[in-house]
């Protein structure tokens, strides 16, 4: 790539004052880096549309100026484009679908799994009976409850099960436990794994607030990743990059004609 050859680093990762750099490429590189970030991002939203409770991932840009040392690089400071990966939980439709342990939340919050290396946060609740009568994901993960493993055993097969919008599960007029939903204080610190389960990064996992969230049995949470609004920005997205590149290379031409010059002077 060009971009390489014109670019004089210094320790820092930018160009140095000393350096003949041109630090329009700065931009145009920086741009392109932060375009193909956002390509990772909508098609991993496009891979997942039709995933339960799957919570699309934002790419939020900004431009940020070079800080050159005094006396250094040019008088006016030169913008690079940084980005970050957010995700978004909004709300995704709720699709009824008659599982009598699928279900779907509404409002705040997480159902909680029991992961391989500890506790996991999911809005993914598309659940199932294991062989020993465990409530699990369809990665056998564990759905946790009030108090520990919701296990729902031979009450499963003996009668219906009802769970209610606290999460509440009874079965006939015996209470068999509470699906537990919990919240983190600060969503955007969750560091995802796989699809639909999100680790909670070192904070406290607490149980939310009645009356935050409903649960909706017999349901699912769709994708909040719409394909259409993804398809667009992915186009929009393939045509910033090609453009990013062109000016790249373009910049890149007039420094190697601009040092040829130099040397037949």
């Amino acid at each position: 790539m060009p971009v390489a050859s014109s670019i004089p680093l210094d320790g820092d990762g930018f160009g140095d004052g000393d350096n003949p750099v041109n630090h329009a490429i700065y931009s145009t590189a920086s741009g392109s880096l932060s375009a193909l970030d956002r390509l990772d991002a909508i098609t991993h939203n496009l891979a997942n549309a039709s995933t339960p409770g799957f919570k699309a991932q934002l790419v939020v840009q900004g431009a940020h100026p070079i800080q050159h040392a005094q006396g250094k690089g040019p008088s006016v400071s030169t913008p690079i484009n940084r980005s970050r990966v957010e995700t978004d939980f909004s709300q995704g439709s709720i699709v009824p679908d008659g599982d009598a342990f699928h279900l779907a939340l509404s409002g705040e919050g997480f159902f909680v799994v029991d992961g391989p290396t500890g506790e996991r946060l999911t809005r993914r609740g598309s659940f199932s009976l294991d062989e020993q009568g465990f409530l699990v994901t369809s990665d056998g993960m564990r759905v946790q409850g009030d108090g520990g493993n919701v296990a729902l055993g031979d009450a499963a097969t003996d009668g219906t099960i009802e769970i209610s919008p606290d999460g509440t599960i009874q079965a006939g007029e015996n209470r068999l436990g509470r699906v537990r939903v919990a919240t983190v204080a600060d969503p955007q610190s969750l560091v995802r794994e796989g699809s639909a389960v999100f680790a909670p990064n070192g904070q406290t996992i607490s149980d939310a607030a009645d009356g935050t969230f409903h649960v909706r049995q017999g349901a699912l949470e769709s994708s909040n990743a719409t394909p259409i609004t993804n398809l667009v920005a992915l186009i929009e997205t393939m045509r910033g990059f090609e453009a990013y590149m062109t000016a790249t290379t373009r910049i890149d031409q007039v420094n190697e004609r601009t040092i040829n010059d130099v040397a037949r002077t």
